[in-house]
Parts: C-alpha cells; sequence; structure tokens
C-alpha cells in the first residue's frame, strides 16, 4: 500500500493522482520541431529522484522507481503524447533493479497494457552509474531486445571513456549539462564535444545537447553541427504539461 512507502508527510506525493512528472522537450533547433520529451519525478517540494527516494526506505526504493517509469508514461499519454508522434525518455535507477532480463519484460507487459509504443520509449542510463558493469551491459541489452531504446544520459561527466561505445552502441547520447556549460570557456572541452559530435555521426547515434541555458551556448553547439537540445533556453520543464519550445528560440535561431 502506498501509506506503507512513504512516512506520512511524503504519502501523498506517491498517491496516484499527485505523483507529479515534469516533462522537457527535446527540439531540433533548426526546425524547432519537438523530436522527444524527457519525464522527470518532481517532489513535493521540488526534490530530484534522487534526494526523494533517500526518504524511503531500502525496500521500497524499488517500488518508487517503477512507479516513476509508469507515471511517466499515464502521464505523458494523458497530455497527448502519442498523437504527437515524439519519443518519451525516462530514467532508470538500476541500482534498484535486480533481475535485468525480469524488468524488461514487466516493462513490455505495462507498455502493451497502457498501449505505449515500445520503439518510442527511451530509457537513459546516466554515465553517473557503472555503465561498463556487467549487470548495466545486460541491463541496456534487455531492454534492446524487447525493442526499446537506449540513451546515455550525462554523457562525458563521469569516468567513462569512448571505449564503451564499441562495447555497446546506444541510440543516443546525451551530452552533460557540465560539459555544455564549458564549451564557451575550455578549449579542451570543446575538444570532447567536436570529437563525441564526430563518433554520434559515423555511428548513426543520435546526439543531444543537455541543460542549454544561454545563448552563447546555443550557438556554439550550432557551430559544432549538435542540434537536437534540451535546456532551459529551449524550454523550461513543466509538471502536468509537454511544452513547446519556447518562443524567444525563434529569434535566437
Amino acid at each position: 500500500m502506498l501509506d506503507q512507502i512513504a512516512p506520512a508527510p511524503l504519502q501523498e506525493a506517491l498517491r496516484r493522482d499527485w505523483f507529479a512528472m515534469a516533462f522537457q522537450p527535446v527540439v531540433n533547433t533548426s526546425t524547432l520541431i519537438v523530436t522527444a520529451y524527457e519525464a522527470t519525478f518532481r517532489g513535493p517540494d521540488g526534490e530530484s529522484p534522487a534526494a526523494f527516494v533517500e526518504t524511503l526506505a531500502e525496500d521500497k526504493r524499488p517500488t518508487f522507481d517503477l512507479r516513476c517509469r509508469v507515471a511517466a508514461i499515464e502521464q505523458a499519454m494523458a497530455l497527448g503524447i502519442t498523437e504527437r508522434h515524439t519519443r518519451l525518455a525516462i530514467k532508470v535507477m538500476p541500482r534498484y533493479i535486480t533481475d535485468p532480463v525480469a524488468d524488461a519484460d514487466r516493462m513490455l507487459r505495462i507498455v502493451r497494457r497502457l498501449g505505449f509504443p515500445a520503439r518510442e520509449l527511451v530509457f537513459e542510463f546516466s554515465d553517473r552509474d557503472d555503465l561498463e558493469s556487467d549487470k548495466m551491459l545486460g541491463l541496456m541489452k534487455a531492454y534492446r531486445k524487447l525493442g526499446f531504446l537506449i540513451a546515455f544520459d550525462d554523457f562525458g561527466a563521469g569516468d567513462m571513456g569512448l571505449d564503451l561505445l564499441s562495447a555497446f552502441t546506444p541510440d543516443t547520447l546525451k551530452l552533460a549539462p557540465e560539459l555544455v556549460h564549458s564549451l564557451c570557456s575550455s578549449w579542451a572541452k570543446r575538444i570532447v564535444v567536436e570529437r563525441v559530435a564526430e563518433i554520434a555521426k559515423k555511428s548513426r547515434i543520435r546526439l543531444i545537447a543537455e541543460g542549454v541555458s544561454t545563448r552563447a551556448e546555443h550557438d556554439r553547439l550550432r557551430s559544432l553541427e549538435v542540434t537536437l537540445m534540451q535546456g532551459d533556453l529551449i524550454a523550461p520543464a513543466q509538471v502536468g504539461a509537454l511544452p513547446a519550445p519556447a518562443l524567444r528560440l525563434n529569434a535566437a535561431a
């Protein structure tokens, strides 16, 4: 029962009618077409999923992770995402998944029950996790086998090298916000982004710059032929809505 998952002050946050997901678009800045929406849990006081899950008992955290995924799909569908023919990206908390194959099978049953196409669902695995571990590779392969799309989130934020791409090629790479924010001040970071963009193009991997917040970042990314962007400059995340690109981008682009 939900009342047993969280302390009394947090119980309402996990009730179906309040389990809030914020949606932020990924936009092709050349056409202003939204290609995907990323769904992220928002706690009652604006907490991130990582912060909120720390308030839960250890044995309840896998339930929270699953609820985030299901709530993201249900709310996105209620907002009309299937009519827009855009992808839905959902973050995964791998540390709470013990059986990769069983988890992937469960997600397939869920999307079939809800009527959401597996080919439009992207599961994001973060560079801040141990992507090179056997468990992570097994989990990503299990999802891929059932038709789901895979993204490496926060790419370039951790110690993971580009060698990982030889072990597993994701459908999408998302440049870490830290890397994007350093583009205009660090020549070394620019070289990293150039290299990643080159590999993504050669391997036909969709490349997204995440956390774009200034016109200077936008312009520098465009100069590197990175056109898919996500961030507050493009459109801030909103709870209970699928936001369109910010109007000011018309002038910026």
